[in-house]
C-alpha cells in the first residue's frame, strides 16, 4: 500500500515501471532493512523514494556481487551485472526489474553516466584488492565507489539544490565509507580486506600481518582512536557550520563511531552495530517530516 502511494505521489502510472520500482523497495527492504540506506529512503519525500530505491537497490546488487558468495565466482557476477547494466543504459531499458528502474531515474532526472563507471572502477579494486598505501589513495576510493551515488541519491531527493551541497556531500562520503570501514572491519579482513592505510599503521608501528590475524595490542587500538577521531573531526567541523543535507548523516556517523570505540578488542571479531532503537532516534524526526506517506 505505501510503494503505491509513493509511485502516485511521483507520476509514475505505467504498469511496468509500477512493478519495476516496487521490485527495487522490495529488495532493499529485505537487503537492506534497519541500516541508513532503508532509514534514509523513509526519510525522502514520497515522490522521491521510487527513484531513491532504485539507485539504492542497483548499488546493492553490484556490492553482493563483489562481497558475498564463493570469492573464485565473484569477478565472473560482477563482470555480468556490469554489462547488463551498460546494455540497460545502451536500449533504454531491461527485463530486469532493478535494471529499468534504474535507467528511467537516470533518464528522468538527467543523472551523469560517469557515476556508475567511477564507482564499477572502484568495486573492481575489490575484487582485486590491494592494501591501500596512504589516506589519500584511501579517500580517492571512497569517492569513487559512494561519493558520486551519494550525490545523485541526494539530487534526486531534493536534499542537494546547489553545487555547494554536493561538493559537501562527497567530501562527506570519504569520512562516511570510512566509518563503514571501522565498522565492518571484522568481515573485511575475513575477506582478506584491510582498507586501512599503510601509512597509518606504520605511524602506530602496526604490522598489517597483525591486524589482518585479529590480533589486538596497544598499538592496534591507537590506530583505531586514531581513525575514530579523524572521523570525529569532521563531524566537530559539520556541527559549527550549516551542513545542508548530510545533518542526518552526521548524527548515524557518530553513533557508529562511538560504538566502534566501545566494542575496544571486539571490533576484529564481529561487526558493530548501535542497537536499532538508537538508530531510529536519528531518523525518526525526519520520516515524521514525511508522514503520511
Amino acid at each position: 500500500m505505501l510503494v503505491r502511494r509513493w509511485l502516485d505521489a511521483a507520476g509514475i502510472t505505467d504498469p511496468v515501471l509500477r512493478h519495476c520500482y516496487t521490485v527495487c523497495v522490495r529488495e532493499l527492504d529485505s537487503a537492506d532493512g534497519g541500516t541508513g540506506r532503508w532509514h534514509g529512503l523513509r526519510s525522502a519525500p514520497a515522490a522521491a523514494r521510487p527513484h531513491a530505491a532504485a539507485l539504492a537497490a542497483h548499488g546493492c546488487r553490484a556490492d553482493r556481487c563483489v562481497d558475498t558468495g564463493p570469492t573464485e565466482d565473484r569477478q565472473r557476477r560482477f563482470t555480468r551485472f556490469v554489462e547488463a547494466t551498460w546494455a540497460a543504459f545502451a536500449t533504454g531499458g531491461s527485463p530486469d526489474p532493478v535494471l529499468h528502474a534504474t535507467v528511467h531515474t537516470y533518464q528522468t532526472y538527467g543523472l551523469p553516466l560517469p557515476v556508475v563507471e567511477d564507482m564499477f572502477t572502484a568495486m573492481r579494486r575489490d575484487l582485486d584488492f590491494r592494501d591501500f598505501a596512504t589516506f589519500d589513495e584511501l579517500r580517492q576510493w571512497c569517492v569513487q565507489v559512494v561519493g558520486g551515488p551519494m550525490a545523485v541519491h541526494y539530487r534526486v531527493t531534493g536534499a542537494a539544490t546547489e553545487p555547494a551541497h554536493e561538493l559537501l556531500v562527497r567530501e562527506f562520503s570519504v569520512f562516511a565509507q570510512l566509518t563503514d570501514v571501522l565498522r565492518d572491519l571484522s568481515e573485511d579482513l575475513d575477506d582478506g580486506r584491510l582498507y586501512l592505510p599503510l601509512e597509518d599503521l606504520d605511524r602506530f608501528d602496526v604490522r598489517a600481518e597483525d591486524i589482518k590475524a585479529k590480533r589486538w595490542t596497544p598499538a592496534v587500538a591507537d590506530l583505531i582512536a586514531f581513525e575514530t577521531a579523524r572521523v570525529t573531526e569532521r563531524l566537530r567541523e559539520a556541527a559549527g557550520a550549516e551542513h545542508g543535507p548530510v545533518g542526518p548523516l552526521c548524527e548515524y556517523m557518530a553513533l557508529i563511531i562511538a560504538a566502534v570505540l566501545a566494542a575496544g578488542p571486539d571490533v576484529l571479531h564481529r561487526p558493530v552495530q548501535p542497537p536499532l532503537g538508537t538508530l531510529l532516534n536519528v531518523w525518526r524526526p525526519f520520516m515524521r517530516a514525511a508522514i503520511p506517506c
